[in-house]
């Protein structure tokens, strides 16, 4: 058996080949890139209209990663339900709240927050523990740092972007504004006032219906060799500019240096530095000259090395505030005659106060570029979802091992009530990954795969990153029941070779103030190798030792692995979560009062009454109860004799619609 470890999730990756060299018979179509992409995007004039929210400021906080990640998690939901305005008016239709991601993506599950559908009690003490940070200053987490990509798994795990107008308790706890801020013309937030949240599923898990369908770690531009010496990455710069032209917000980390040129608002970094700062591209313009990147040095002359090897630039978003036209009307001025905005994100900064700049295609210090895809707003049937998982630690790394042989994950989950499975989600660590996956119900135990199927498929993905699938049926499951998510995931190596892989977080106590505990219970997550099932509990010390030796052989080139590296010095620092494998299921009190196709006399099952009672309606004859929308089993409208043969048929097992038994939808 070869294996390897891979950190993937934290590397820019050249995508590979076709889908047909996995043999998958399905492809989700998770990526719907132009066919020529045009010379310019800007998607605050995008055919008129404004996809982009206001350029926020952080200050006094590091939480640049935070904003990154909802301001690409705004754009990409603004564009995907058409809530635009016109070009040149301010967007207000979401405001989502980086209070809320900084907050909960390093506060650890607590009791309180062990609610059916979405958190278990076997879970509680997962994640960042902080409380010996917090002793001395209560916003510490605010300075932490961290990485846009860090919130794919909380909005995977339906921990949603909050909007900053959700109350609690009536109150607002996600807005961003301190309380007792001191209105002056340095723009900003007090840093004393009390930013805590409560550390309980009321206000962790709102009902927010931002539901997250993927989210993509996408190639970048800036690219390392083996020797870490930089190279451009013609894949990575097209795979952004795609996404763009697709609507989509990018998140990316970039350095902040003296290298920044605020005369005209451009940044080109040619060191090889990696990235401090998150930003978010909002459009690109191939025909920006490499001039304007230009520092100049006393004498008037340009400084070497300061202008790019060729045209082009992103349009950046950053978090260091802007001015809109309404801060300008609320404006007052203090006995000093200086402006005074009232809005506490109101700073001048960026290309005429808007917030933004330009970033050289060129820049070598670009990293980890992610975006988000979200199930539009009116396709979100239902108030109440579940999710079963066991993966709650918000790590920013993902590894995996590869191996030459058949490899799958499992995880096993009992429905923690009446429910009905209707998708599954995953973390892929790879480019253009094929993922085969099977469920199973009234498994035995240890085997994930011993049991009823209940469903199959596959499905591929061109980019890293978190997925979520439907599946082609809506499967009925009683509370208690066990069933189980069979993952085989393979890719081809740039050594052209087929591997199999698995996929897991990894976490680090790499801050002497800070801890992370990672729970992996027996029965949770099984791995398939060598032809046997293993219970990953009994791997997790194997896994965390392979995790440290990568880890101290190896020194990756980007800003959030050389963080990890640099404060491990053992294995006792690592700890290693779940499968990322999750089941999303819908309550069978969501359904409401539709009925179920076939149970035409609403008794709750399907008999040969309900066919008796539409053969009694078809001949004219009083029938006590008789739900006409059951009764049309084959659903094109019209009740027949054909909806008895039908309701028989599946009685007798025989070939009938998938959805006699089940909830009308």
């Amino acid at each position: 058996m070869k294996k390897r470890l891979i950190g993937v999730l934290l590397s820019t990756a050249i995508a590979l080949s076709a889908l047909s060299a996995f043999g998958a018979s399905a492809a989700e179509n998770e990526n719907e890139i132009p066919q020529s992409l045009p010379a310019k995007v800007d998607l605050r004039d995008y055919n008129g209209k404004n996809y982009v929210t206001r350029a926020k400021l952080q200050s006094p906080f590091g939480t640049c990663w935070a904003f990154g990640a909802s301001a690409a998690a705004e754009t990409s939901y603004l564009f995907a339900n058409d809530l635009g305005v016109p070009a040149g008016e301010e967007n207000k239709n979401v405001d989502f709240s980086e209070k809320y991601i900084s907050w909960y993506i390093y506060h650890g599950i607590t009791e309180a927050d062990v609610t059916t559908g979405k958190v278990r009690a076997s879970q509680v003490g997962e994640g960042y523990d902080v409380t010996e940070a917090e002793a001395t200053d209560r916003n510490a987490v605010y300075m932490f740092g961290g990485s846009a990509h860090m919130a794919f798994n909380l909005f995977a795990s339906g921990f949603n972007p909050v909007d900053e107008s959700v109350s609690v308790n009536g109150e607002y706890p996600y807005y961003y504004s301190g309380k007792n801020r001191i209105l002056s013309p340095t723009a900003g937030y007090n840093y004393n006032d009390d930013w805590t949240l409560p550390l309980n599923a009321e206000y962790r898990n709102t009902s927010s219906q931002i539901l997250l369908r993927n989210a993509y770690l996408l190639p970048s531009p800036s690219e390392r060799d083996e020797d870490g010496k930089y190279r451009f990455n013609e894949a990575g710069l097209e795979a952004i500019k795609s996404k763009i032209a697709t609507g989509h917000g990018i998140a990316v980390g970039i350095c902040a240096s003296s290298k920044f040129n605020t005369d005209n608002w451009t940044d080109y970094n040619n060191s090889t530095t990696t990235a401090t700062h998150e930003v978010t591209i909002i459009g690109y313009d191939d025909n920006f000259s490499k001039d304007n990147f230009a520092r100049y040095n006393r004498l008037g002359n340009p400084i070497k090395n300061s202008i790019p090897p060729g045209d082009g630039a992103f349009i950046v978003k950053d978090s260091a505030g802007s001015i809109t036209n309404e801060d300008r009307a609320a404006a007052t001025t203090d006995e000093n005659g200086k402006i005074v905005y009232q809005n506490p994100n109101a700073n001048s900064y960026g290309i005429d106060d808007s917030g933004c700049f330009y970033l050289s295609y060129y820049d070598r210090t670009i990293e980890l570029p992610v975006c988000f895809d979200f199930d539009k707003q009116d396709s979100v049937k239902y108030s109440r979802q579940n999710y079963d998982q066991y993966d709650l630690l918000m790590s920013g790394l993902y590894c995996g091992n590869d191996y030459d042989n058949e490899t799958k994950m499992a995880n096993v989950f009992d429905a923690q009530e009446d429910e009905y499975l209707s998708q599954i989600s995953y973390m892929t660590n790879s480019p253009d990954t094929a993922v085969h996956y099977e469920i199973y119900k009234d498994i035995q135990e240890g085997n994930p795969t011993l049991g009823t199927v209940l469903e199959e498929g596959d499905s591929f993905h061109e980019f890293a990153g978190a997925h979520k699938i439907d599946l082609s049926d809506r499967h009925f499951l009683k509370e208690g029941e066990k069933y189980s998510v069979v993952l085989t995931m393979k890719y081809k190596s740039k050594d052209d070779s087929l591997v199999y892989t698995d996929v897991f977080a990894v976490g680090s106590n790499h801050r002497s103030d800070i801890k992370v505990n990672g729970i992996i219970n027996a029965g949770e997550s099984f791995l398939f190798t060598d032809g046997k099932w293993n219970d990953m509990v009994n791997e997790k010390d194997i896994i965390l030792d392979t995790v440290f030796k990568k880890i101290e052989a190896e020194y990756q080139y980007n800003s959030v692995y050389s963080v990890i590296k640099a404060g491990i010095d053992d294995v006792s620092k690592l700890t290693v979560d779940n499968f990322p494998i999750k089941a999303v299921l819908i309550p069978a009190s969501e359904y409401g009062t539709s009925g179920i196709l076939g149970d035409v006399d609403g008794d709750g099952t399907v008999s040969i009454f309900d066919a008796t009672a539409i053969q009694y309606s078809l001949a004219e004859f009083s029938v006590e109860a008789f739900n006409e929308r059951a009764a049309d089993v084959d659903e094109n409208g019209e009740i027949r004799i054909s909806d008895v043969t039908l309701i028989q048929q599946y009685l007798a097992e025989l070939d009938a619609p998938k959805g006699i038994g089940k909830p009308i939808a």
